[in-house]
């Protein structure tokens, strides 16, 4: 995959996300986003973007195989509840959560049979 950078009229590189002029340091590669922030949002955008490019050929290819196996066979389908009530059951509520625990005795008081010099 290649990726062209934006450049302005005078030929400098500008951000690939949000479009402002980058500050190059002038050793080493070359940036193509201003911040780490755009080019973390970049990196998130091509991901979801990959991801629900897979999620629908996932789904177009479930869907096809659904028709060719519909098409072959000629058996009537029996309405499922789409809850199954065996697995039914009543809702309890959570324990209440245990009291919080308390030192033994205060922060500061451990500090007071120690030499000056220690804290």
């Amino acid at each position: 995959m290649t990726y062209e950078t934006p450049r302005d009229s005078a030929g400098t590189k500008l951000c690939g996300w949000c479009g402002d002029a980058i500050k190059q340091s002038g050793v080493g590669r070359s940036k193509d986003y201003c911040t780490r922030l755009c080019r973390e949002r970049a990196y998130r955008r091509r991901r979801d973007e990959r991801l629900i490019a897979e999620a629908l050929a996932d789904a177009q290819s479930i869907s096809s195989t659904r028709e060719t196996a519909d098409s072959s066979t000629e058996e009537t389908e029996v309405p499922v509840s789409p809850v199954d009530e065996s697995a039914v059951r009543e809702e309890q509520p959570a324990p209440a959560p245990p009291p919080p625990r308390r030192p033994e005795r205060p922060a500061y008081e451990v500090f007071r049979g120690l030499p000056k010099g220690l804290w």
